[in-house]
């Protein structure tokens, strides 16, 4: 057999490269190495469990997580209210009734500041004096108020038990505080229904359309009327809201206050 035969010198076989043609085994293995080569694809059963069991872990984790976020947050809001609310309001010195009380109406509940004599001053802009309004004492009994007075500017009303006007009543305000600046108030806790509240550091100028009030600004808001007291638990000044502001009523427009003609309430 000559060269000439097979048109080639050598009778080596040829590389791949040099020939057109594949050896079955050669091209099996091509295929083997492709496949190697590549992650297999993921049949869609084997997605839709993958996907369901991935859907199946959210909701568990979220389960557990959710519900003890909420819960911890109701525990600190608990605990806040139980720090504002856990508080012993004091009693008016020589009266039987307690210092605050609940005024209810229309408007909702807000509090009531005791003066003696079955009268209680509250913030003007917190109830409605055309509705029939209540109080609620210490001891949970609910009285319908059937009497009321307000001051000159409509901030303040009186809410009275009886129509009697005592002129008693007025001497028990000697301890009254009568400050030309918030500054001289500082020392004095306020009291409302919600517990006590104190003085910001920062305070208010006088503003000009109300010459006789002072602007107060204290650390937590107070409920539509509070009571400045001092250490022996005499009541010795009113705060009250107007306007979103917070303001000390002077001793001048309580006591002319005081000296209304009370007015007979709705029934």
């Amino acid at each position: 057999m000559s060269a000439d035969e097979f048109e080639r010198e050598h009778k080596a076989p040829l590389s791949p490269d040099e020939r057109f043609w594949r050896h079955p085994t050669e091209l099996a293995d091509v295929e083997r190495n492709k496949h190697f080569s590549h992650a297999p694809p993921l049949g869609r059963k084997l997605t839709a469990i993958t996907a369901t069991v991935s859907a199946v872990a959210s909701i568990a984790i979220l389960s557990v997580a959710i519900p003890k976020g909420i819960r911890e947050f109701s525990e600190a809001e608990a605990e806040a209210v139980a720090v504002t609310t856990t508080v012993d309001i004091p009693h008016v010195k020589n009266a039987l009734t307690t210092l605050v009380a609940t005024a209810t109406g229309t408007k909702g509940s807000t509090t009531a500041i005791s003066i003696g004599s079955d009268a209680w001053v509250v913030a003007a802009e917190a109830v409605d004096i055309k509705k029939p309004l209540w109080l609620t004492l210490e001891s949970g009994k609910e009285v319908q108020v059937p009497f009321f007075s307000t001051n000159e500017d409509a901030t303040v009303i009186l809410l009275r038990l009886t129509a009697n006007q005592s002129p008693a009543l007025a001497k028990k305000w000697d301890r009254y505080l009568n400050p030309t600046s918030p500054a001289e108030l500082e020392s004095f806790p306020i009291v409302d229904r919600y517990g006590v509240h104190h003085l910001g550091y920062e305070q208010s100028v006088r503003h000009q359309a109300k010459p006789k009030e002072l602007p107060l600004l204290t650390d937590s808001p107070i409920d539509g009327a509070a009571a400045f007291i001092d250490k022996m638990m005499n009541v010795v000044g009113v705060a009250f809201d107007s306007r979103h502001s917070t303001w000390f009523l002077a001793k001048d427009s309580l006591l002319s206050l005081l000296a209304e003609a009370p007015q007979s309430a709705p029934r």
